[in-house]
């Protein structure tokens, strides 16, 4: 675990900017952005992955946008096997989530799934066929309807704008 210190919050702040990464260089634009060294910004945030705190760079997609028209968080009871059926769901393609949460009184589901499908009929052989590879029978499928927010999250917002300006 790296201690979070200013210049790792800072190089975070910057690395969390959207725009960066339709640069050709978007480590040097970073280290452009902040006046630091090219190869500085590359060691911190090589330092940050190794610690875990970063896990990777890439492009996040709208499902619903690039053709997969029934996205729904299907809600698994696993109980004592939430751990390894969550292990299988989570190397399922379509899945792009897999969490384990507490469940409560009146609703006994513990293993979270999102997944992106075709169409229902798609969705639910999935689902099926998640099934039958983890033994859980019990579930349910929360369909998306409507999409208000989809964003990464900004652990550390800017508090000016990168020209200096507040």
């Amino acid at each position: 675990m790296i201690k979070t210190d200013a210049r790792y919050i800072e190089l975070i702040r910057v690395l969390q900017i959207e725009e960066l990464y339709l640069e050709r260089d978007p480590f040097g634009s970073a280290a452009k952005l902040r006046g630091w060294d090219p190869d500085e910004v590359i060691e911190l945030t090589r330092a940050l992955k190794e610690a875990g705190a970063i896990r990777r760079f890439g492009a996040a997609l709208t499902p619903r946008n690039s053709g997969f028209k029934s996205n729904a968080m299907v809600v698994w009871e696993a109980g004592k096997m939430a751990e390894d059926a969550g292990g299988v769901m989570a190397k399922h393609p379509r899945i792009s989530h897999c969490y384990i949460r507490p469940s409560f009184e009146g609703f006994p589901y513990d293993l979270y799934t999102m997944i992106h499908a075709d169409d229902p009929g798609h969705l639910e052989s999935i689902i099926k066929e998640l099934s039958m590879l983890t033994g859980l029978s019990s579930w349910r499928a929360l369909n998306s309807l409507i999409e208000f927010k989809k964003t990464s999250p900004v652990y550390f917002p800017l508090t000016h704008s990168l020209d200096g300006e507040k």
